[in-house]
């Protein structure tokens, strides 16, 4: 009896900082087909832009197109944290309403988030609702948004 206690006290706990996990009005990580193909649209070399260390969503395509955002303190890999981050923007609402992903590291919280004052860094996971491309991306302050991954996901009708 006690350990049930204990176990149901601690739950919510364990859920508030585990990674991506399902949780009410969360989305559903859903595997993406072979069928889609997925773009990485961070700004890049052809592009005139050697490091992609500290890019982020434009402000303003963030504003217009934010369909969700999740922010954790992560253990799992880089390659993880984005493949899971996708697979929320292709189970997000109807089959196509989520059409990109970001996922950065040291990604400030933003002010109100789950009722806090913001400015943690965190893992930051950003779902939109139109694709990203590399001209939607602005640099940020210095040592935010490292080991950014992005992704634009197309799939056929």
């Amino acid at each position: 009896m006690r350990t049930s206690i204990y176990l149901a006290a601690l739950l919510p706990l364990l859920a508030a900082t585990s990674p991506l996990i399902e949780r009410a009005g969360g989305p559903t990580s859903e595997p993406i087909p072979a069928t889609c193909t997925v773009i990485n649209p961070l700004p890049h070399a052809a592009c005139g832009i050697s490091n992609v260390n500290g890019y982020k969503p434009d402000p303003a395509f963030a504003k217009a197109n934010l369909l969700y955002e999740a922010y954790f303190t992560t253990g799992l890999s880089q390659a993880e944290d984005a493949k899971q981050c996708k697979q929320q923007c292709y189970g997000y609402g109807t089959t196509g309403e989520c059409k990109s992903s970001f996922v950065g590291y040291q990604v400030p919280t933003p002010k109100g988030y789950q009722g806090t004052t913001g400015g943690s860094l965190e893992t930051g996971c950003l779902l939109f609702k139109e694709y990203l491309t590399p001209l939607d991306f602005v640099a940020s302050a210095e040592g935010r948004y490292l080991n950014a991954t992005a992704a634009s996901i197309y799939c056929p009708s």
